[in-house]
């Protein structure tokens, strides 16, 4: 059985079209990913962006691994317009949804209408 950490750079290879060449001090940039996609479900987070993985196949078969930690705050603003996407904005969640930590590292929970949604840092290469 793979690692915690493994797992999560399994996640991350799967989802290295989307990251592309889009880096920008080694992290991938909101404006590049929306570019690849506009539709993209992300969040900012720590400087870091990051997209959900949730109906991801591979998540799916694994996402009981994860377990939310404490709160790191909540979306302050939803945008798709990357010249105003800061720390805490979201392409899609409503502003005020409760952002979480997990027990692995590049991965975030959210909980919005009882549903749980995990996303997971994208990191360029």
């Amino acid at each position: 059985m793979l690692r915690s950490s493994t797992r999560l750079l399994v996640i991350l290879i799967m989802f290295l079209p989307i990251i592309g060449c889009g880096v920008s001090d080694g992290k991938v940039t909101v404006r590049d990913v929306l570019k690849t996609n506009s539709e993209a479900d992300i969040i900012k987070y720590n400087n870091s962006v990051f997209s959900n993985v949730t109906n991801s196949e591979w998540f799916q078969n694994h996402k009981n691994l994860y377990k939310k930690g404490e709160e790191v705050g909540e979306v302050r603003k939803q945008s798709t317009n990357s010249f105003t996407f800061s720390n805490f904005t979201a392409s899609k969640l409503p502003k005020g949804t409760k952002i979480y930590s997990a027990n692995e590292s590049g991965l975030l929970i959210v909980e919005i209408e009882k549903e749980i949604l995990y996303y997971i840092e994208l990191i360029g290469g």
